[in-house]
């Protein structure tokens, strides 16, 4: 008699945790398809067609993959970070047992095209099959890993003295800034820098260092 008491509250705990779990996937199916059944996201997520949607924009470089002085062109990792509000993907946890997070591919939702304007070999590597984070206010959160090739202007003339300067320029293809407006997100260490170019439109500038010179010939 005493091994029967002693193992059914053991039986009990894992029957009521199970329990919930399948419980909170039976919402988090139910919601996912709530969310997604009338939902076109070939369209801006924004109640008005004049209003600008915000995306905040941020990469962190992985590591330098090349270096090619010859023809003017570094192949770069980047872990890309993009925010915005999706006012169409937003529900009451309370309704949903709970649930204040939710996993959607990327490609089922609307996204950004933002892309880099000096890339110098055809279509980025974007892994566009990689999951956006969907809280329940609309917020969305997405973290694509990328390489690129970009061109950069490189003098070695004075290596190993030399410092070189790249500049990776992001922004939206299909859409101008009053549709797209996109900031850049802050970095540790790395201050924000307002510019503006030659026809004296501002851009958000982001300098981060590294050593070439293990990548010269």
């Amino acid at each position: 008699m005493r091994s029967c008491k002693t193992n059914f509250p053991f039986s009990l705990g894992l029957s009521l945790a199970i329990f919930y779990a399948v419980e909170s996937n039976r919402y988090a199916e139910q919601l996912y398809e709530d969310l997604l059944y009338y939902y076109n996201k070939n369209v801006r997520p924004v109640k008005n067609a004049s209003e600008s949607i915000k995306v905040k924009f941020g990469a962190s470089l992985i590591r330098i993959i090349d270096v090619d002085e010859v023809n003017q062109v570094l192949t770069t990792n980047l872990w890309l970070e993009m925010q915005w509000f999706d006012y169409k993907l937003s529900w009451d946890p309370a309704r949903w047992g709970g649930i204040r997070k939710l996993h959607i591919p990327s490609d089922q939702i609307w996204i950004p095209d933002i892309l880099l304007y000096n890339n110098a070999d055809g279509e980025p590597h974007i892994s566009i099959l990689s999951d956006a984070l969907v809280y329940h206010n609309g917020l969305i959160v997405w973290k694509p890993p990328s390489i690129y090739k970009s061109f950069c202007p490189i003098n070695i003339e004075y290596f190993p003295y030399d410092s070189q300067s790249c500049t990776l320029k992001f922004g939206g293809w299909s859409y101008n800034g009053f549709l797209l407006d996109v900031r850049q997100l802050p970095s540790a260490g790395s201050p924000i820098i307002n510019r503006q170019d030659e026809s004296g439109k501002e851009y958000q500038y982001l300098e981060i260092g590294m050593d070439l010179s293990g990548f010269y010939q």
